[in-house]
């Protein structure tokens, strides 16, 4: 690639996320060939028939954000996208588009004085770029990432490693004591473990070995693509990985499912990976159910809600394709210690409001962007009062104001549900001197139900601005609230009574041994006796895949995570996002209703 270049320009605004590069309802098509043409469909329909190659896109803040889909950033390389310049960028998109061979900059004033179709020049050693006159000054593209572009990405870059033969950073762990030091924010001190390094802050890079690498199924034809490009023959240790089909499980698109069930066989099969769960629930919840992310760990995946493990104090995050194909043949993979903000949680949780309404409440006021590539600790007497399952809903979605990990401190509950005796995890805590970018404090005995309104996650208002919203669908699920915690909630709520005349509620446990659960406990026979709709557990209309898909101007409540544009349905369809308890109270009312009457509203 040169290092001084000129091409022309398509325009975005703020907030484009991965869903508007590639919807996710083309995510499963084998081939990024045939996917390419499908890029901005719902934004830029003729975008896939007429860009050209060398073409340079200029967007606002946030490009890249939402699902950590690296497709999103594939299909934009394979229609010859050469770099992207934005205000900002999603962090996880960052990394998927450097490593797929697309060089980006980040520039504030540009998008002021261009428009699509100027023709905008880089100067990578000057720092500069140029459009109609006007010169702006960009950061310091690092070699090594300059030279994974240079090689067309990834790809070939691990290509060129594996010929020279790999070469691992030796690491001596740190001791107990060592990891009790203080001054440290909780990633700092996960990533310091991991690394065996005694002092780490925010900017440095860090090589870490991950104690375990999750891959779904969506993704699983295009890792054994990439690791036959790489040439692997081995990967570094099959005992730290595990292969869960939970997104096209049930198969959703005859054409393409199966070659996903298939593709995860065969790396299983080729590798010697022995961690398998086939239909047996979603990834996430699967991952913290088998243990297999553990307190003080670090551990990544190919999905972007990989932040779920933080709320049992794991620095996780999520990682695209070809990244994965690398660190599984290194065992390594590089971090960048992120910037900290500590959330502390006071007070207690009202009747009727939960952790997911406390996550929704700190996105509004974070925004979809308020923290990007920073981890987000949780700390307070409400973070301890919060169950495990708890804490992995707000975890989950700390993603959603673009954080790179959400983490809470290790406590005597932390302790039981992994069977870890407390002394051995006690250092995952918030030191008090430890230097946070900032500090934000909530009272959330003053919180009422929180909803996430059409179309974004983080256009969030209080229960009492939505009271009376019409709704056609209510789903109940998802990794973020399928857990048998959230359908007791629920059962409770909807005991005896009736779904609404004219509404759709459906219902999917989070896994197996949660829906074996609900049904010992009455649960599933209290849903369906009130006229739901009981689906097997896997990731279904979350990532808008089957169980419920909607159509133009339909209204759908959801305890998923997200509610983009089509996510869900159509361009048309109108998502909403709540707690178990809003939503076992609306499937009965037919309206977005309050789950306890003399819930205080303000």
């Amino acid at each position: 690639m040169e290092r001084k270049f000129s091409g022309k320009i398509w325009k975005f605004g703020n907030d484009i996320d991965t869903d508007t590069i590639i919807p996710g309802k083309r995510g499963t098509i084998p081939t990024i060939e045939e996917m390419k043409k499908y890029a901005f469909e719902l934004l830029k329909p003729e975008f896939g028939q007429t860009v050209s190659a060398g073409d340079i896109l200029v967007a606002g803040t946030n490009f890249g954000c939402g699902s950590s889909r690296e497709q999103a950033a594939t299909v934009l390389s394979y229609n010859g996208v050469r770099c992207i310049i934005a205000k900002s960028f999603a962090r996880i998109f960052f990394r998927n588009a450097f490593n797929s061979g697309i060089l980006l900059l980040q520039c504030d004033g540009i998008q002021d004085v261009c428009e699509g179709g100027d023709i905008v020049t880089v100067d990578v050693d000057s720092r500069t770029i140029s459009v109609n006159g006007h010169e702006f000054r960009v950061g310091e593209v690092p070699d090594n990432l300059f030279e994974i572009v240079s090689n067309g990405g990834l790809i070939e870059d691990t290509k060129k490693r594996l010929a020279e033969g790999i070469k691992k950073l030796p690491v001596t762990p740190l001791t107990i004591e060592q990891c009790r030091k203080t001054g440290y924010t909780l990633a700092e001190k996960l990533l310091k473990k991991n690394a065996g390094k005694e002092h780490v802050e925010p900017g440095d890079i860090v090589i870490t070995r991950p104690d375990m690498f999750m891959i779904h199924d969506i993704y699983t034809p295009y890792l054994v693509d990439t690791l036959q490009r790489m040439g692997a023959e081995s990967i570094d240790d099959p005992d730290r990985v595990t292969i869960i089909w939970d997104h096209c499980m049930p198969a959703a698109v005859a054409k393409n499912d199966s070659e996903h069930y298939d593709a995860g066989l065969e790396l299983a099969e080729k590798f010697g990976i022995r961690k398998l769960h086939i239909g047996q629930g979603i990834c996430h919840s699967i991952m913290h159910e088998e243990k297999y992310a553990r307190p003080g760990e670090v551990a990544t995946a190919t999905d972007s809600h990989t932040t779920t493990y933080g709320g049992a104090g794991v620095f996780c995050s999520g990682i695209g394709t070809a990244e994965m194909a690398a660190a599984l043949i290194t065992g390594e993979l590089w971090f960048k210690v992120p910037n900290a903000i500590k959330i502390v949680l006071n007070g207690h949780l009202q009747e009727g409001v939960l952790s997911k309404d406390v996550i929704l409440k700190i996105l509004g006021d974070l925004r979809a962007d308020g923290g990007q590539y920073k981890s987000l600790e949780f700390t307070g007497p409400a973070a301890h009062e919060m169950s495990m399952e708890a804490r992995f809903t707000v975890a989950n979605m700390a993603l959603e104001a673009g954080a790179k990990c959400g983490l809470f401190e290790a406590d005597e509950k932390t302790a039981e549900y992994y069977g870890i005796p407390l002394e051995d995890i006690d250092w995952i805590c918030v030191d008090e001197d430890a230097k946070y970018e900032k500090v934000l404090t909530y009272d959330v005995g003053e919180l009422e139900p929180q909803l996430s309104c059409p179309q974004g996650v983080d256009n969030v208002h209080p229960l009492s601005e939505v009271l009376g919203t019409e709704m056609d669908e209510v789903y109940l699920g998802s990794c973020t609230n399928g857990s048998i915690e959230d359908l007791a909630i629920a059962a409770k709520i909807m005991e005896g009574k009736k779904v609404a005349d004219g509404l759709r509620f459906i219902v999917v446990p989070a896994t197996n041994r949660v829906f074996k659960e609900a049904i010992e406990r009455g649960y599933i026979k209290t849903f369906i006796e009130a006229g739901g709709v009981i689906c097997h557990p896997c990731c279904g209309l979350c990532c808008g895949m089957p169980y419920g898909l909607m159509t133009d101007d339909e209204r759908i409540l959801s305890t998923a995570n997200r509610n983009f544009i089509g996510r869900q349905g159509t361009k048309k369809t109108k998502s909403y996002l709540c707690s178990p308890a809003v939503a076992a109270a609306t499937a009965i009312a037919g309206v977005v209703a309050a789950p306890v009457k003399h819930l205080m509203l303000s």
